[in-house]
């Protein structure tokens, strides 16, 4: 939607202008009959929201009916599993220069441009194939809608990627590890906690993707410039 503002500048002077604004919601998330969890967030992309969240809190949905009505949303969960955190295997090895040009076309995502006001997720092939890119107003719900992506599609998280475009703290670790994603990479900064989480957990966690560089903080040997 469209919202007439005022730019007022230093010098006094005043001029009206069309701001874009981004339409946020409050949706309520009901699990097998019962309120589960309330989302502040872009109302599209439900179920992957839904499905992410569930699995940050460790259950795995894998057979499930989904439906919608206005700001509430159901799933009847037919089957699924318990999950807890496992160390991660070593699976994937990945330049670099694939994370920084992959991060590139992340933050091109329309919204993001025009507006400013949403946060981005996106899952890439070590190769830089762009599988998926989420946006939304919080950057946990973006990154669930990934999460949320992968269990919809019964995705293998071997090989992959986990972007995103917000801090790093522990839970964005945790959604990465329960995910079974080996590398995450924003272009914000990295947490403390995220580290130690990272490193018991054998996750690659990488900070800063911004101006053709990047840093790792755990796990480096995925990475194929690092010499150890």
């Amino acid at each position: 939607m469209y919202k007439t503002a005022y730019k007022i500048s230093v010098d006094g002077k005043c001029q009206n202008f069309q701001d874009y604004l981004i339409e946020d919601r409050t949706i309520t998330l009901h699990v097998n009959g019962k309120v589960f969890e309330q989302f502040h967030c872009l109302p599209e992309d439900l179920e992957e929201l839904a499905l992410g969240n569930l699995l940050y809190k460790g259950i795995k949905p894998i057979r499930w009916d989904f439906y919608q009505n206005d700001d509430q949303v159901y799933l009847k969960l037919h089957v699924f599993e318990k999950v807890s955190t496992q160390p991660l295997r070593n699976t994937n090895c990945v330049s670099a220069k694939v994370i920084i040009q992959a991060m590139n076309d992340m933050l091109e995502d329309p919204l993001h441009t025009m507006s400013g006001a949403v946060h981005i997720a996106g899952l890439y092939t070590n190769e830089g194939e762009r599988l998926v890119r989420f946006e939304d107003v919080g950057r946990h719900n973006a990154v669930d809608k990934v999460i949320g992506w992968l269990a919809k599609n019964a995705i293998d998280p071997s090989y992959k990627i986990l972007l995103c475009s917000g801090r790093l703290p522990f839970e964005m670790a945790l959604k990465s590890v329960l995910a079974g994603v080996e590398i995450l990479a924003s272009k914000a900064p990295v947490m403390a906690s995220a580290i130690d989480f990272s490193e018991r957990f054998n996750l690659t966690l990488i900070g800063f993707v911004r101006e053709n560089r990047l840093n790792v903080y755990t796990h480096p040997q995925r990475i194929k410039e690092v010499r150890l």
